[in-house]
């Protein structure tokens, strides 16, 4: 039971982890051309890239794999290759998957560029076919095909990779006992959110927001049209230019309100919001107008 217990602990593993595996590796990759673009003397052409691309994985492939020894971004991970025996029995990789693995991670997709670089130049029937026909049928069932694998990847858990999957090889635990590192990425997140959580909670009780609501309420809104004068048409006053009493406070929207009072400017808002803003401000200006509230009556 405890062989047991341990070799499916060994195959279980978080699919995240072989998704950042599979990442930190073509990271390491990146850096590793980069620093011996760096460190040459003479400048790589920019014709030579693929074939630098292959070299370099060809030698991690060399010392990592082939002598069933875990990849950087596996080992960082706590993963290495292994294959699945049917009763969860971890193997060691064969020759012939080691070779599979350097012939699909490697020299195919190596083949794939110079080839289509070939064919380009070549403009014949047959290249122009090949590149123009065959090429995009073959790339559009390659994708269906690695889209498939990765829906039953989140579904199981097993074989990040349509490459994988072919070779019949997964990433395994190393160490199945060990824990999972947290991401110092992660790390950062969450500090700077618990930082920010803590600095709204000091700082909001100390923010007037009502008043911060006014201000951004009335900057939103357009203006009123400024009422007529009582020589305007029909001689009607302001009283009867204004609209009708609104459905909600101006201050706080309440509706209904309590004990409505109306403005110098003919708007209504309620008795303590309106009392508690001359109170703090005697130069109170109506939040939908904008002018100054000078006088106070009971609506009639």
């Amino acid at each position: 039971m405890e062989r047991l217990r341990t070799a499916a602990s060994e195959v279980q593993v978080l699919r995240v982890n072989q998704l950042d595996a599979r990442q930190l590796d073509g990271e390491i990759t990146s850096i590793l051309r980069q620093q011996l673009q760096e460190a040459s003397l003479a400048e790589w052409p920019e014709r030579f890239a693929p074939e630098l691309d292959a070299l370099l994985q060809v030698a991690l492939w060399r010392y990592t794999v082939w002598i069933d020894e875990p990849t950087p971004g596996a080992r960082l991970q706590n993963l290495r290759y292994g294959a699945v025996a049917w009763r969860g029995k971890v193997e060691a990789l064969t020759k012939l998957q080691k070779f599979g693995f350097l012939l699909l991670w490697v020299l195919l997709p190596w083949l794939g560029r110079r080839g289509q670089e070939l064919l380009e130049r070549q403009g014949s029937p047959l290249a122009t076919w090949l590149l123009h026909r065959a090429a995009p049928k073959v790339v559009a069932l390659h994708s269906l095909l690695v889209a498939g694998n990765f829906l039953a990847f989140l579904r199981w858990g097993s074989f990040s990779e349509l490459r994988d999957r072919l070779l019949g090889i997964r990433l395994v635990h190393i160490d199945p006992t060990a824990r999972r590192q947290v991401a110092f990425e992660y790390m950062n997140r969450v500090m700077i959110w618990n930082g920010l959580s803590e600095f709204l909670m000091t700082v909001l009780p100390l923010v007037n927001l009502s008043r911060l609501r006014q201000n951004i309420t009335r900057r939103l809104r357009l203006p009123q049209a400024p009422a007529a004068s009582a020589e305007g048409v029909g001689g009607m006053n302001r009283e009867a230019q204004r609209p009708e009493m609104p459905q909600s406070c101006g201050f706080c929207g309440a509706s209904p309100m309590t004990l409505p009072l109306r403005s110098s400017c003919n708007h209504v808002f309620c008795y303590y919001c309106v009392a508690s803003e001359m109170m703090e401000n005697p130069k109170a200006s109506c939040p939908r107008c904008g002018e100054r509230i000078e006088s106070l009556r009971h609506l009639q």
